[in-house]
C-alpha cells in the first residue's frame, strides 16, 4: 500500500532536519568558535554563489513540475469530457447500441477510478481499463448507421473515442515518467552542499544557530518534496484525482434513473415543470428562479 503523502513529507522534513542539525552540532564540537569566525568572510561569498545558483535551479524545476501537474490535470479532464460526450450523444442511436455503448462507458469509468488510478502510482496501466476501452472501440466501430441522423452521431462518437484514447495514453505515459534521476541527484546534492556551507559559520549562541539551521533545512526539504508531488502527479493523493470521472459516474446514474434518454428527462420536466437534477449543485450555487 503506498505511503500517505503527508507522512512521507513529514519523514523527509524531520530526517533531513535532524541530519542537518546533527552535522552542525558535530562541527561546533570539533571546531571552536574563533576558527569558525575566521571563515565568515570567504565562506559568505561562496555561500552566496552556491545558494543563488541552487535557488535558481530549484525554482525552475518547481515551475516545470507545476506545469507538469497542470497538464496532467487537463489530460484527465479532457478524457472524462470525451467519455461523457460519448455517453450523452449516444442518445441518438438505436436502443440496443445505445445501451451497449453506455454500459461500456460506465465500465470504463469504474475501471479507471477503482483500479487504474491505483496502478498508475506504480507507473502501470490496468488490464480492466484496457478491456473496457477495447469494448468501447468494438461497440463504436462495429455499429452500422441506418439513417443520416445515426451517421452523424456515429461520426461524433468516433471523434470523441479518438480524444478519449489519446488522453488515456497521455495519462498513462505521464504516470510512468517524472523527474529525471540526474535531476534528483543534482537537487539533493545541491541541498546538501548548501547546508554544509552553513557549517562554516558560527554564532556565540548554539541554540540560535540550531534554529537557523532548522529553518534552512525545513525550507530546502519542503521545496524538494514539492518537486516530488508536482513531478509525479498521479503518484500521490495530493496530485491529480479522478474527480471528473466521478462526476461522469454521477451523471450516468442520474440518466439511468430517468430512463437513460433525454426524452424521458424532458417528459419529467413537462410533468413537474422543473428539470430533474443531473448532478448535485452545492448550496448557494444554484440559479435562482425568477419571481412573478
Amino acid at each position: 500500500m503506498p505511503m500517505n503523502s503527508y507522512v512521507l513529507g513529514l519523514i523527509v522534513v524531520v530526517v533531513s532536519t535532524l541530519l542537518a542539525v546533527g552535522g552542525m552540532l558535530l562541527v561546533r564540537r570539533i571546531v571552536d568558535l574563533k576558527t569558525l569566525n575566521s571563515y565568515h568572510e570567504v565562506a559568505g561569498y561562496f555561500l552566496s554563489i552556491i545558494g543563488t545558483l541552487y535557488a535558481v535551479l530549484l525554482g525552475f524545476v518547481i515551475v516545470d513540475a507545476m506545469n507538469n501537474l497542470q497538464n496532467a490535470r487537463m489530460v484527465a479532464e479532457q478524457e472524462a469530457n470525451a467519455l461523457c460526450n460519448i455517453y450523452l450523444v449516444s442518445d441518438g442511436l438505436s436502443q440496443g447500441c445505445r445501451n451497449r455503448l453506455r454500459f461500456a462507458c460506465s465500465k470504463y469509468a469504474d475501471a479507471v477510478i477503482n483500479d487504474e488510478w491505483r496502478t498508475m502510482r506504480l507507473g502501470e496501466s490496468s488490464p480492466k481499463a484496457v478491456v473496457a476501452i477495447m469494448g468501447l472501440w468494438t461497440t463504436a466501430a462495429r455499429f452500422k448507421p441506418s439513417d443520416p441522423g445515426e451517421e452523424g452521431v456515429h461520426q461524433t462518437i468516433l471523434a470523441e473515442m479518438g480524444n478519449l484514447s489519446n488522453n488515456s495514453r497521455d495519462r498513462l505515459v505521464g504516470s510512468a515518467h517524472g523527474v529525471a534521476p540526474l535531476m534528483w541527484a543534482v537537487l539533493i546534492l545541491g541541498g546538501v552542499f548548501t547546508v554544509l556551507f552553513t557549517y562554516f559559520f558560527g554564532t556565540a549562541s548554539v541554540g540560535a544557530q540550531v534554529v537557523m539551521t532548522v529553518i534552512v533545512s525545513i525550507t530546502l526539504s519542503l521545496n524538494v518534496f514539492l518537486v516530488f508531488v508536482f513531478g509525479y502527479p498521479y503518484a500521490t493523493e495530493l496530485g491529480v484525482r479522478p474527480e471528473a470521472l466521478r462526476l461522469n459516474q454521477m451523471i450516468f446514474k442520474r440518466m439511468e434513473k430517468y430512463g437513460g434518454t433525454a426524452e424521458r428527462l424532458f417528459d419529467e420536466w413537462e410533468s413537474k415543470q422543473r428539470l430533474p437534477k443531473l448532478i448535485d449543485v452545492p448550496p448557494g450555487m444554484a440559479p435562482q428562479e425568477p419571481q412573478d
